[in-house]
């Protein structure tokens, strides 16, 4: 709508210019409160019942969208936005990078885990479904939680890897592992293992 009406309204006079400027500024502010509202939402429910990995993408998802707002408003300001798909898929690219960077699987257990010390709840079902990313965080439970959600990690997790899988996150879960072992010699959460793990 803001970039129809940018188009197509008329901007020969000054004041045509201030009212677009106006109209379409308070429509993309409005935007971006929606924007804060829905991720003040997600960190509520993220603190009510945990983070995962859906939860965090949503999050980043809004992020992306309150900046292409933001970067909207510029555009309506300069009342010029050739250059705003460019920027917009550059924001795209180093929002997905940031994420990797960020390592979201230990993001999750780091969240995880103080919401465990905050309130005593935690899935640990869930998170022994993440990567060895998670095992630092994950190593700071107290046992059986521990236990439980490092034994499937370890069960999957590689005595070593080739050169094309090795990554940081594999190497410290490794020493981690070797420091302070599970068992992980038959697959966890079996139904006589589940009922110890609940």
């Amino acid at each position: 709508m803001v970039g129809a009406a940018s188009w197509w309204a008329p901007r020969d006079a000054r004041a045509d210019r201030v009212l677009i400027r106006v109209l379409l500024g308070t429509l993309t502010l409005l935007s971006v409160v929606i924007v804060a509202s829905a991720l003040y939402r997600m960190d509520v429910y993220a603190d009510a019942y945990g983070a995962t990995r859906l939860r965090l993408l949503v999050a980043v998802c809004e992020l992306w969208i309150g900046l292409l707002f933001v970067l909207v408003a510029v555009a309506g300001i300069r009342l010029s936005g050739a250059w705003l798909p460019r920027v917009a898929l550059g924001t795209a690219v180093l929002a997905l990078l940031g994420l990797a960077v960020a390592n979201p699987d230990r993001l999750i257990a780091e969240h995880n885990v103080a919401r465990y010390d905050r309130t005593g709840r935690i899935d640990v079902w869930y998170l022994s479904r993440l990567s060895a990313d998670a095992v630092p965080a994950l190593d700071r439970l107290p046992d059986p939680l521990r236990r439980c959600a490092l034994a499937w990690i370890a069960y999957e997790l590689p005595a070593t890897d080739d050169w094309r899988e090795t990554n940081l996150g594999r190497i410290a879960a490794r020493r981690i592992l070797a420091e302070r072992p599970v068992s992980a010699s038959t697959p966890p959460f079996d139904e006589h293992a589940s009922a110890s793990c609940d």
